[in-house]
């Protein structure tokens, strides 16, 4: 599985390269060709509507210009977010946690629910269950004699996967097992306990009803080879946009500057245009 992931991996960083080169190769062809429209003189018309345009509408483009700034920027901060989120689980999430809290996206629906036979839980209210894609924090360990019944518990099975259940029964040493507990774990939504009991030494972490529901899916997503390739797709189209739009205002800025030289333009569209440019992060001359 892991050839698999990494194999899956390559294909996408492959398609991405790929991508960026032809992107790049089809903004620099039509720049160039919208470059010398603008520069000819053919594109004035359209020009100079659009700063007819601005003139017009001048405060409104600026809040609109504020509020684009503020979608952007939100944007941005949630993929950042997501992002770092989804680093921190992949990394940390099955290791044994140690002061600092770790994050888990629960991967399936085995604490989703009540099950009716669970006696157990409805006695004693325990209504703390866990929905497939929950965002969970993990917590340090407690010492093993603290372990309590019904603790919730990340824990490594004997097949290598990570599992997060409940503590149903807990065996004091005894003949078969002298130096240590024993602990029966199910899932809630399960009709019986794990065919093998856990160890403490398996145990990496503790569940202490601190969640975030439903974001998991989306920091599954930001984990997958199709999810890193849309974030670096994302982040070259907005690394790549402005220096492009930049440039067509470069251009119609001196077009401009040559429409009011020849009075077909008022002075307060040079103003006007200067500020748009400002505002996309040029300085205008």
């Amino acid at each position: 599985m892991k050839d698999y992931n990494l194999y899956i991996t390559l294909v996408c960083i492959f398609v991405f390269v790929l991508l960026t080169a032809a992107f790049s190769w089809l903004i620099t062809v039509i720049g160039k060709q919208q470059a010398r429209l603008i520069t000819s003189g053919l594109e004035d018309e359209t020009i100079k509507a659009s700063v007819l345009k601005k003139l017009n509408k001048k405060k409104k483009r600026s809040a609109y210009g504020i509020i684009d700034k503020i979608i952007t920027g939100a944007v941005c901060l949630v993929l950042c977010a997501a992002g770092i989120v989804a680093i921190i689980t992949a990394t940390d999430s099955n290791k044994v946690v140690k002061g600092t809290p770790a994050l888990k996206v629960v991967a399936s629906t085995s604490m989703c629910v009540k099950y009716e036979g669970n006696k157990y839980l409805f006695n004693n209210g325990l209504d703390n269950q866990l929905q497939m894609f929950d965002l969970i924090v993990l917590h340090e360990l407690p010492p093993e004699d603290e372990i309590e019944l019904y603790d919730i518990i990340v824990y490594e099975h004997i097949n290598g996967a990570m599992y997060v259940h409940r503590v149903v029964r807990i065996e004091e040493p005894n003949e078969e097992h002298p130096n240590e507990r024993h602990f029966l774990m199910q899932g809630d939504a399960n009709a019986f306990a794990d065919v093998y009991p856990v160890k403490y030494s398996q145990m990496k972490s503790i569940y202490r009803d601190e969640r975030i529901p439903n974001i998991g899916s989306l920091v599954f997503f930001m984990q997958s080879p199709a999810g890193i390739l849309c974030i670096l797709l994302l982040i070259f189209t907005l690394i790549a946009m402005p220096i492009v739009d930049n440039l067509f205002m470069n251009k119609e800025y001196e077009r401009v500057k040559i429409m009011v030289d020849n009075g077909e333009l008022d002075e307060d569209a040079l103003t006007v245009y200067r500020l748009s440019k400002r505002q996309k992060g040029s300085d205008g001359e």
